[in-house]
């Protein structure tokens, strides 16, 4: 009997890996047939399918049909689903993945820290928002991102808009054919916009793209974050900088709130990145009132459930210098105007958290902020296996689009 059964085991396993020859097929096939004979189980028609079984379905049939083996064989089969599942789900689970962001750098020493700063953080990609080398050549600040430059999309801001400033060689540096674009990483469309080379407006090229565009991502299954970042700010705290683009009740401000806001609200905006406004502010969650007092949804500090309207960022901080800071809004619930730095946003838990931690150029945290959308129920197998019970959609990348 030990003997049998020594040999059941090694042609068993033999069968499971699919090295089973016809000898080892045949004396399983015997073997079998005689313990269901002695269980009262040789039934006709399970003989005869075994003629024709392959080896890995006689072995489930052995498994299963043969009360000797039907304990083993449901152990056996329920640790393989388990590890196909394993298996299933890494491959349609989202790693984390995150993206630092800053505008107005420069070309000194703190732009350096900015990029080491970013380098840190792993970044699969830089967003960029505006005003690069502060000169008439971009070469300085080209070399300064050299690190991350195929991973870096850029918004053109009012210090590169023009011919004399290097335009041409950002747009054809960073591979752009407009200075208003978008793309997909993973789950998230980001869509850059252009505050100052083309129009904004009403009815302009860029505004029908914009509006074509969160339409198309918001009707997008495979999709469930929308980020858009530009230069100049559609909101701001007062601070001390001269110019009517950095105020809150300023023309541009005013013009991109009454054009773009609303738009923002009707696609499911989540955050909104600026620059321009040399220094770091995060606002409550916020939608459009009509005014330049928008509408605070949310109360809560740090953490958000799928809340209405957006998050506005101003992260001005790359190293030229700063606005001081002169008052803050109600509708403000962070801002500083000591420290470079920059946010970087993280997407976890398989793509349905967002994370936003605004880390100065001296790595200490002085902000931050997380969005949790609902997604499927997660399945806990064990310590160190869960899954999602949606499958991925093919449209899914996991790089740009």
């Amino acid at each position: 009997r030990y003997t049998i059964e020594k040999n059941h085991f090694y042609m068993s396993l033999k069968m499971s890996l699919g090295i089973c020859n016809h000898k080892c097929n045949h004396y399983l096939k015997t073997h079998i047939l005689a313990h269901m004979r002695m269980q009262g189980t040789d039934y006709p028609s399970i003989k005869n399918r075994m003629v024709f079984m392959r080896p890995g379905n006689l072995l489930l049939l052995m498994f299963l049909e043969v009360p000797k083996f039907k304990g083993t064989g449901l152990l056996f089969y329920g640790i393989l689903s388990i590890a196909i599942l394993g298996v299933l789900g890494a491959k349609y689970a989202f790693a984390d993945f995150n993206f630092p962001a800053a505008g107005d750098w420069g070309c000194g020493s703190n732009a350096v820290k900015t990029k080491n700063n970013i380098n840190s953080k792993g970044p699969e990609r830089v967003l960029a928002l505006g005003d690069y080398s502060y000169q008439s050549s971009a070469s300085c600040w080209l070399n300064i991102v050299d690190d991350f430059d195929s991973r870096t999309r850029i918004a053109i801001g009012n210090h590169e808009d023009d011919n004399d400033e290097a335009y041409n060689t950002y747009k054809s540096h960073f591979g752009l054919g407009n200075p208003y674009y978008s793309f997909n990483y993973n789950n998230v469309h980001f869509v850059v916009m252009d505050t100052d080379r083309t129009s904004f407006s009403s009815g302009s090229s860029q505004h029908t793209f914009v509006k074509n565009d969160l339409q198309a991502a918001k009707n997008n299954g495979a999709i469930k974050w929308i980020i858009v970042y530009l230069h100049k700010p559609m909101y701001t705290s007062p601070n001390s900088c001269s110019s009517s683009g950095c105020t809150n009740g300023g023309s541009t401000a005013s013009s991109l709130r009454s054009t773009y806001h609303k738009l923002f609200d009707d696609n499911n905006v989540d955050v909104v990145l600026q620059g321009h406004v040399h220094n770091a502010q995060r606002t409550f969650p916020i939608k459009y009132s009509g005014g330049s007092t928008p509408t605070k949804t949310s109360s809560a500090t740090t953490d958000y459930n799928d809340p209405q309207g957006e998050i506005f960022s101003v992260v001005g901080t790359g190293g030229i210098n700063f606005h001081g800071l002169s008052g803050k809004p109600s509708w403000v619930k962070f801002q500083q105007d000591d420290d470079f730095g920059i946010l970087d946003i993280k997407i976890t838990n398989n793509g349905y958290k967002l994370e936003g931690r605004y880390h100065t150029n001296s790595n200490q945290q002085l902000d931050k902020f997380t969005i949790t959308k609902n997604g499927p129920a997660s399945y806990a197998f064990g310590p160190s296996l869960s899954l999602s019970g949606e499958s991925v959609e093919p449209t899914v990348q996991s790089n740009d689009e």
